[in-house]
């Protein structure tokens, strides 16, 4: 074949290729090329035992506006935050792997891995942890407003509450501060740690400056020593899940016995 007939071959080909190609493979979904270039990167540092590295490709790629993380993404990152002493984000990312992959062949050794991460997590928020929960509906002409803020507070074996609510912080319909006992505030986090609110991924929520309904937002934070777990939502399922569990850290604000 002369050199001229095999590049028009080879022409023919690669257009017969791409048209048969899916119309995804030629419009790539926002955000799935660049989530695609930092997992690959993520992976060779992973391969590499270069797990710090890697742990920070993982978070760039999860902030992109694309698909969720694929299961093997989630195991080597939690993998990799459970050799670097980060149980936070070792226990969320090993849940979720198992969640999605019961039956993987590995499981019950990362199972032993969220179950020592979760001791750690425990045993480092009797010491120092927080939980902040907001919930806020922003006032529109027909809706006065609303915002509840919770800041609950573990520190060298003592725990305290700081809440208020209404539609104006300085005028609040109901606030507290006070010192609580500390078994109850562990079974708190205990409590946040196991629910699967508090792990579930779903696809990024924005604010639409457009939206007719309220604006509303609630948003949940978890720190454990020197990391932090923030969840928010703003519509949809995302929103009543999530708008539970801030529900049930305002009611344990409301409710927990303060330490004579």
């Amino acid at each position: 074949m002369s050199g001229r007939r095999l590049s028009l071959f080879l022409l023919l080909l690669a257009v017969s290729v791409l048209a048969a190609a899916p119309a995804r493979a030629e419009m790539p979904e926002p955000g799935e090329r660049e989530r695609q270039w930092e997992l690959a990167r993520a992976y060779a540092r992973f391969d590499a035992g270069r797990f710090e590295q890697a742990m920070a490709l993982f978070e760039a790629a999860s902030r992109e506006p694309a698909s969720p993380l694929p299961p093997e993404a989630l195991r080597r990152w939690g993998v990799a935050a459970s050799e670097t002493g980060w149980p936070l984000a070792a226990y969320v990312r090993l849940s979720q792997y198992v969640a999605a992959e019961p039956d993987a062949p590995a499981s019950e050794v990362l199972t032993r891995r969220i179950a020592r991460a979760r001791g750690t997590l425990l045993d480092t928020a009797a010491r120092q942890s927080r939980i902040i929960a907001l919930s806020e509906t922003r006032p529109s002409w027909d809706v006065a407003g609303d915002r509840q803020v919770v800041r609950l507070v573990g520190r060298n074996g003592r725990a305290t509450v700081e809440a208020l609510a209404g539609s104006r912080v300085t005028n609040p319909a109901w606030e507290r501060a006070a010192e609580i006992g500390q078994e109850e505030y562990m079974a708190l986090v205990a409590r946040l740690l196991d629910a699967w609110a508090w792990l579930e991924e779903w696809p990024r929520q924005d604010m639409d400056p457009n939206d007719p309904g309220p604006r509303r937002v609630v948003i949940l934070r978890l720190i454990v020593g020197e990391e932090e777990h923030v969840r928010h939502a703003l519509r949809g399922a995302p929103y009543d899940t999530l708008r539970g569990l801030v529900d049930t850290v305002t009611e344990f604000a409301r409710t927990a016995q303060a330490v004579p």
